[in-house]
């Protein structure tokens, strides 16, 4: 039996709406898609995205996250997803080979936002 997100997670998560440019890639590396989303909660390890349409379970995507004053690139793979209405969906993101400036940034932003 898996355990309550909650539980699982490793960092806090802290509800705060960010722009977030996501692209998809395919198993070649080429861009498939790219849309425009925002932050529903976002932390060390993750953050949860709205959007417009789908992106597959375990894809990897390069995201482009606004972060206080300044916009952050980060890759990482899809590891949930929901349906919210007709129209609108979440995605789970884990994050995967931050920098170190990356890393203290969302550190301070969730932080300072916690």
């Amino acid at each position: 039996m898996s355990q309550p997100d909650e539980e699982r997670r490793q960092s806090p998560r802290i509800e705060k709406v960010n722009l977030v440019q996501i692209s998809r890639f395919d198993e070649d590396g080429f861009r498939a898609d790219m849309a425009t989303g925002r932050t529903l909660n976002i932390s060390e390890g993750g953050l949860r995205l709205e959007l417009h349409h789908a992106v597959p379970l375990r894809s990897k995507v390069k995201l482009s996250v606004v972060i206080d004053d300044g916009i952050y690139d980060l890759q990482g793979k899809v590891v949930y997803l929901e349906s919210l209405d007709d129209v609108r969906c979440c995605l789970g993101i884990e994050f995967e080979d931050l920098d170190d400036r990356t890393r203290q940034a969302l550190r301070e932003f969730v932080a300072e936002h916690g």
